[in-house]
């Protein structure tokens, strides 16, 4: 009584004494400290709500991240290689093309005329030969006659009935009729080689108009116009900008550190930022060789093996490149692991209580970390349901429900 009385502070009541305060005082402040002593043996008792996981294997990845930009594998500004005024557009931004698909024309009014002149001159040209062929029968009747006169009147001179004046006259016009085959033969050459000409011209005019028509070079998606119809362009100027989807990459930027580990063929995950929290996969096409001076980051080049059913050029794409993987680890949550220094260890539960085991750890990667000695599958690793908050060893626990 006289330690419980120390421990409380109060005087016990004297022997025999009948003061009913005194007494009363006494026996609250008992009451007092065997609730507390209650208190503290329920709390030291009661068992310690955890978070548990049971250890299994699995494979452990380690992956390097990086943030990049969804790219094209090709991409063509496209323009007319004539000055004129864009006469009509057939497609807009977001439209999707095919190879070899119309997508404008110049105003044709001009080229046109060009074809008509350059084709009038091929018909000028072919009627030209008709007539020079005509003329070249003529000359050649006219040689017959010339050269059958010419041999009757030599034999005439050589019987005295000829004078030498008219044989000469016949010689003449024999050489001016021969002349005349001759010209006509070589205007007739000529007026082939000007149809040749004028056809070659005609082609080359129906080209010029052929190149007033914007033509989709491949399968792909318009997503810019930058000209309306009836703007004026010029040699070089953009139209439209199309990009092929058949094969879409990400050049995402990574730590220079990470080079090391790096490799073309490296499988990827990719996850747009419009996609939520699923994943492309992809693989390691190009790295880099030279690194940002500032951001000391190099670009990688990363090719998905499938196009999303909907992507825009230049969206943000996170990128995870898998540089390591055990693929049968013991494996346990990275949350489950205390470190202090070197060392690390993990509260296991065995026989109902916690216990602390060391672990010696292997590869981490993600969410996951090899365990590659101190616990087995089927261990039961427990962590407090408080942040950084250290369990207690030998104490019960119950797990909460997950």
């Amino acid at each position: 009584m006289r330690l419980l009385s120390r421990l409380l502070g109060v005087a016990p009541p004297e022997p025999g004494a009948r003061s009913p305060r005194r007494w009363a005082a006494w026996l609250k402040a008992a009451l007092l400290v065997a609730l507390v002593v209650a208190a503290v043996s329920v709390r030291l008792l009661r068992p310690v709500s955890v978070r548990a996981h049971t250890v299994d294997r699995g494979p452990v990845v380690r992956e390097v991240f990086g943030r990049g930009t969804l790219e094209s594998r090709r991409e063509v500004q496209l323009g007319f290689d004539l000055v004129g005024r864009v006469a009509d557009l057939l497609v807009d931004e977001g439209d999707r093309v095919k190879l070899g698909q119309v997508l404008g024309h110049l105003a044709p009014e001009q080229f046109s005329a060009d074809v008509r002149t350059a084709t009038s001159a091929v018909s000028a040209a072919r009627a030209a030969i008709a007539r020079l062929a005509a003329d070249e029968k003529r000359a050649a009747a006219t040689l017959v006659f010339a050269e059958s006169e010419a041999l009757r009147n030599r034999t005439l001179a050589t019987r005295g009935v000829v004078s030498t004046r008219d044989l000469d006259l016949v010689e003449q016009q024999l050489a001016l009729a021969r002349a005349e085959v001759e010209r006509v033969r070589a205007s007739r050459e000529e007026a082939q080689r000007m149809i040749a000409v004028a056809s070659g011209t005609a082609d080359a005019r129906s080209a010029t108009a052929g190149r007033a028509v914007l033509v989709s070079p491949f399968d792909g998606v318009v997503v810019r116009r930058s000209r309306d119809p009836g703007d004026t362009v010029t040699v070089g100027t953009t139209v439209l900008r199309v990009v092929a989807t058949d094969t879409l990459w990400s050049r995402a930027w990574i730590d220079e550190s990470a080079l090391p580990s790096l490799g073309e063929g490296q499988p990827v995950r990719v996850r747009l930022a419009a996609s939520g929290p699923a994943t492309a996969a992809g693989k390691v096409d190009r790295i880099g060789r030279e690194v940002d001076r500032q951001t000391h980051e190099l670009l990688v080049d990363v090719v998905l093996d499938r196009a999303p059913a909907r992507a825009a050029m230049g969206q943000r794409a996170d990128v995870w490149i898998e540089v390591e993987r055990r693929p049968d680890a013991v494996r346990v949550p990275v949350g489950f692991v205390a470190r202090e220094g070197a060392r690390a260890w993990c509260f296991v539960g065995r026989d109902g209580r916690i216990r602390r085991v060391p672990v010696e750890l292997g590869l981490a990667g993600g969410d996951l970390v090899e365990v590659s000695s101190g616990l087995a599958v089927g261990d039961v690793v427990l962590a407090s349901n408080e942040p950084a908050e250290r369990l207690p060893e030998g104490r019960r626990f119950q797990a909460a429900a997950p």
